[in-house]
């Protein structure tokens, strides 16, 4: 099969999470006729162990899993899941793996290390890194470091682009309950009323964010506010729903204790009560500058101007052993998770090229 045909199939069996009966089969097919150890380390993950002898391994990762999205492209072997869509790239970055894998099968080159290839589900969901970490394959394989590439929209088409140190954030959801007392709008000073202490607590803390000018880049915004049932009661209750972000664990607790001495103070003002939660999320995605140098001496790669507030799971590997993950433009500007979202093919050569330079010289 050529990678236009790994892609194409893989992007019409699109699946979501960590179980990925479909996209799993049509890896393992691919696979078989490879001179590599399978094995699966956790739900649907597939790892290709290519043994050249060595006593350490180079890892490469693709992830697998695709979104929610109904799709809008019109293409001939669009989704067949209704409601389903590779509209992240995923297709291509699995594809790219395969064509590596046939490289490897082919013998025309010689690697220098032991090569582990990971398919790797749950990457937009629970984050399906560190399961496979804990799995214990790493040691198995004596993995030493890793490297992964992401197709990009608004980057030039075919270039291929990294960044020394921070590149992708570290994320988590957050949540914040404030609770009040309701009371009849006409006594309003009788309740405690949520909706207006989460009005003031948007915007106290929106500026206390903006005031962190020694932050340089730093997200901690609220895409959704629920409060309140009706318009003549005062609202007994406020859900504020948004990310924080940003690309240094440090950085991270301050923007976090500046949440949190916000909330305090409207407390103290309103009566209310609020909590705070988060979720794990995912690290910073630090990449290891000695590996970027040696990257730039075997590849045409480009250092990225500035970091990007996406996020990656990725980055849980890197917390492993040193990594670099790479940007693959694809120059449409189509914006990823868009259900138009689709890429030239011809493009996906390139990655596995640049996989191929990176297994023969590094």
């Amino acid at each position: 099969m050529e990678l236009k045909d790994y892609r194409r199939a893989l992007h019409a069996a699109a699946e979501t999470g960590e179980k990925l009966p479909l996209t799993q089969s049509i890896i393992k097919k691919a696979l078989s006729g490879c001179r590599c150890g399978l094995t699966y380390p956790w739900e649907s993950a597939v790892c290709a162990y290519f043994d050249f002898g060595f006593d350490k391994a180079t890892a490469l990762r693709a992830d697998m899993d695709a979104l929610p999205v109904t799709e809008k492209t019109g293409l001939e072997f669009c989704s067949k899941i209704r409601g389903v869509m590779h509209a992240c790239g995923h297709d291509g970055h699995m594809a790219m793996l395969l064509g590596a894998a046939m490289e490897l099968q082919s013998g025309r080159f010689s690697p220098k290390s032991n090569i582990l290839l990971i398919f790797q589900p749950a990457e937009e969901t629970t984050g399906g890194a560190k399961p496979i970490l804990d799995s214990g394959v790493f040691e198995k394989y004596n993995v030493t470091r890793i490297f992964g590439m992401h197709l990009i929209p608004d980057l030039p088409k075919g270039a291929l682009y990294t960044k020394s140190g921070a590149m992708m954030a570290k994320s988590c959801e957050i949540t914040v309950d404030i609770e009040g007392k309701s009371s009849h709008i006409a006594k309003y000073e009788e309740g405690a009323d949520a909706l207006l202490a989460a009005a003031e607590f948007i915007t106290q803390l929106y500026s206390g964010v903006d005031k962190l000018s020694d932050i340089e880049y730093k997200l901690l915004r609220f895409g959704r506010l629920t409060s309140g049932s009706v318009r003549n009661a005062v609202s007994p209750h406020s859900e504020l729903t948004g990310s924080l972000r940003c690309f240094d664990e440090n950085d991270f607790d301050r923007l976090l204790t500046l949440a949190k001495s916000t909330a305090a103070r409207i407390d103290a003002l309103h009566k209310t009560k609020t909590t705070i939660s988060l979720n794990e999320g995912y690290p910073p995605l630090i990449n290891d500058s000695e590996l970027v140098q040696k990257l730039k001496q075997i590849l045409p790669i480009r250092e990225l101007e500035a970091p990007r507030m996406i996020t990656d799971d990725f980055s849980w590997y890197q917390k492993k052993v040193p990594g670099v993950y790479i940007f693959l433009g694809t120059g449409t500007n189509i914006p990823l998770h868009s259900p138009e979202f689709d890429f030239d093919e011809g493009i996906l050569k390139i990655g596995v090229n640049a996989y191929k330079a990176i297994t023969e010289n590094l």
